[in-house]
C-alpha cells in the first residue's frame, strides 16, 4: 500500500490539464526547483522533488525535468522506495521521451517511452523488450501534464465544478484519463508562507481499498503567475498522508 500512495502523490503533484493550446513558456525557468516533503500523521514518511534541466535532441532545444521521491525515516526501514522519473517535452509541452527506474520493496521497473505523434512505443530496459502504444494525439506524460496546466488561461481553468480530463501514460498499461476538478479558493500557511491558492481535487476512479473515496485527494495551488502545488492531501483508509512544498523550493 506504501507505495501506491507514494506514486498517487507523486502523481498529484505533477498533475495536469487538458484540450488548450499552451504559449511558449513563460511560468517556469531552466533551474527552478520544487521540493515537498510527505508526512503520515506526525512521521515524516517520503520526500519528492522536482527539477527542471535543457537538453537538445536532434539540435532542438527542449525541457527535461527530473522527479524524485523516496521513503525517509522508520518508514524506509520497513517499505524502502527509490523512485526517478524524467520528462522530455517541448518548448509548447509535447512530450518527447519519458522515463522511470523504480525501485518500491522487491519491485524493480527501468522502462522508457519513445512519443511520435499518436504512437508510443514503450521500452522495457530490463529486458530490452518493446511494443508500440497508439495513444490520443494530446498525450501528455504525468510530468509534462503538470508543466502543460501551467500555462492555462485562467478562464478555463476556474470553472467551478467541471472536470478537467487529460489522456496520461506512464507505463505499458497504456493510456488513462486523468480528471481534475475545481472546487474553490483558500487561503493557506505553507513552508514557503501564506499563500492565496486554487483548490482541486483529482477523481480517483477505481480507488480500491486505499482512498476513502473517489474526492480523497486534495491540492492547493499558488494564485499566482507559478501555480505552485504547494499542498497535497490524501485521505486514505486509515489516517490521512500530506504533501507540503518546503522552503528549499527555488522558482
Amino acid at each position: 500500500m506504501k507505495k501506491r500512495i507514494l506514486f498517487y502523490f507523486l502523481i498529484a503533484i505533477k498533475w495536469g490539464s487538458y484540450g488548450q493550446t499552451i504559449k511558449e513558456n513563460v511560468l517556469f525557468e531552466i533551474g527552478e526547483e520544487l521540493h515537498f516533503k510527505i508526512t503520515y500523521g506526525i512521521f515524516n514518511t517520503s520526500i519528492a522533488s522536482l527539477k527542471v534541466n535543457d537538453t537538445l535532441i536532434n539540435n532542438i532545444f527542449n525541457y527535461k525535468v527530473i522527479a524524485h521521491g523516496e521513503t525517509t525515516g522508520l518508514a524506509k526501514l520497513f517499505f524502502n522506495v527509490n523512485d526517478n522519473y524524467f520528462s522530455v517535452f517541448s518548448k509548447n509541452i509535447k512530450p518527447v521521451i519519458f522515463g522511470r527506474s523504480v525501485k518500491e520493496g522487491d519491485y524493480y521497473a527501468e522502462e522508457s517511452i519513445y512519443f511520435n505523434e499518436n504512437k508510443a512505443l514503450f521500452v522495457n530496459n530490463l529486458d530490452n523488450t518493446t511494443e508500440e502504444i497508439n495513444v490520443s494525439e494530446n498525450i501528455q506524460d504525468i510530468i509534462s501534464a503538470f508543466y502543460l496546466f501551467r500555462g492555462l488561461p485562467k478562464e478555463e481553468l476556474l470553472k467551478k465544478f467541471s472536470n478537467y480530463k487529460i489522456p496520461m501514460i506512464y507505463n505499458d498499461e497504456g493510456e488513462f484519463i486523468f480528471e481534475l476538478q475545481y472546487v474553490g479558493q483558500e487561503t493557506i500557511n505553507t513552508y514557503i508562507g501564506q499563500k492565496k491558492c486554487f483548490v482541486f481535487k483529482p477523481i480517483l476512479h477505481g480507488i480500491g481499498r486505499i482512498f476513502r473515496s473517489p474526492n480523497a485527494i486534495t491540492i492547493w495551488v499558488t494564485n499566482d503567475e507559478k501555480r505552485i502545488p504547494v499542498r497535497v492531501k490524501a485521505k486514505i483508509v486509515v489516517g490521512t498522508n500530506m504533501a507540503a512544498c518546503l522552503p528549499s523550493t527555488q522558482v
